[in-house]
């Protein structure tokens, strides 16, 4: 058994190798699978509710079919994870290739999710999928066990605080072989990722506008072709959970920018990141539609992103920048010479090293 696995993330639409070592992975159970499901942390200053309720999780086989499902497993704690046990149906050995996680009405914003299989084997995939294929996403500050890497999470909910409601993973589509190389050439690079994000099978993003509760996956049909980018996609439908609540739409995932502070409709508005790591940007949140968390500094390369209305700004130098620039030192977005803020946030999170 290999003591590392490496799986394909994306880093700001570039592909990359991510190691994943042993412990992250939950113990091998003989006839069932245990999906280990890891969230971004929720500290002062930083993600609101970034614990919440672990999805269902229905597993199919390689030729789609159903295989065992797990509802309503219970809350992870935020910054933590959760290992969640499916029976297989019948006892069942069968290798569960595909993953269907439906979102519970407490939302979570997903690191990276991990199994092991009846036969020991491992696979992961990282909430960077999430964030490059258009979904509602935040810098996690979880780190991958025994990495430096700290990869962004990826928000679902079962009553729409968040647009997505589940997702699907084809495991092996996101296994790389140890000494296997990824593409270099950028268009190469750009195919991939819209292989991953575009074609169903290998990972799906379902919104909660079109399916309040994902049952079914889409997954490669088996036919006598290697290759499967020569396969063709199809339907497969998994039970619905046993009898649970109505679920209701509490408000909008986005929040008007009030002078600071209306914290009863925007539970981030008295929240402010700061950092100085080179992969944490505000320009990446700004520029992002599917962006969702408190407002943002990086001190190391001097740019601020108010969240609310997704606008750019300038940390002030003292010098010649003074005016219309972020003050990093009273925290404060200064416009025309006035704070834009009443009161000062009253959650501040410290990223910087």
């Amino acid at each position: 058994m290999a003591s590392i696995i490496e799986a394909i993330g994306v880093i700001s639409g570039v592909l990359g190798i991510l190691q994943f070592g042993i412990d992250n992975f939950p113990k091998q159970d003989s006839v069932d699978s245990t999906v280990r499901v890891t969230v971004g942390l929720d500290t002062k200053g930083g993600l609101n509710n970034a614990g919440g309720d672990a999805p269902d999780i229905r597993l199919f086989n390689e030729a789609g079919e159903f295989i065992g499902i797990k509802t309503d497993p219970g809350k992870i704690e935020d910054g933590g994870f959760k290992d969640i046990k499916i029976e297989h149906n019948d006892d069942s050995t069968q290798q569960p290739t595909y993953a269907l996680f439906s979102a519970n009405n407490d939302a979570i914003c997903v690191a990276y999710v991990t199994i092991t299989l009846p036969n020991s084997d491992h696979y992961s995939w990282v909430g960077d999928w999430g964030h490059q294929c258009g979904g509602s996403w935040y810098y996690s500050h979880v780190y991958i066990g025994s990495t430096n890497v700290t990869p962004d999470c990826f928000w679902i909910d079962g009553n729409n605080d968040q647009p997505q409601s589940g997702f699907q993973v084809h495991w092996p589509e996101f296994f790389n072989p140890q000494g296997n190389d990824l593409p270099s050439d950028p268009k190469e690079q750009a195919d991939k990722i819209k292989y991953f994000c575009d074609q169903g099978p290998p990972f799906k993003m379902y919104n909660y506008a079109d399916v309040k509760d994902p049952r079914s996956i889409t997954y490669w049909t088996i036919n006598n072709k290697r290759g499967l980018e020569e396969r063709e996609p199809a339907t497969a439908y998994g039970p619905s959970k046993e009898a649970s609540s109505a679920k209701f739409r509490r408000g909008s995932t986005y929040y008007p920018r009030t002078n600071g502070t209306d914290s009863a409709n925007n539970p981030h508005a008295n929240r402010l990141v700061m950092s100085n790591k080179a992969q944490h940007t505000a320009n990446g949140l700004c520029e992002s539609d599917t962006s969702y968390g408190p407002d943002f500094v990086n001190v190391a390369d001097g740019t601020f992103c108010r969240m609310s209305d997704k606008t750019q700004w300038p940390v002030c130098d003292g010098k010649a920048v003074v005016d219309n620039c972020f003050n990093a030192e009273t925290k404060q977005l200064i416009v025309n010479g006035v704070s834009a803020r009443d009161t000062p946030y009253t959650n501040v999170l410290d990223w910087t090293d």
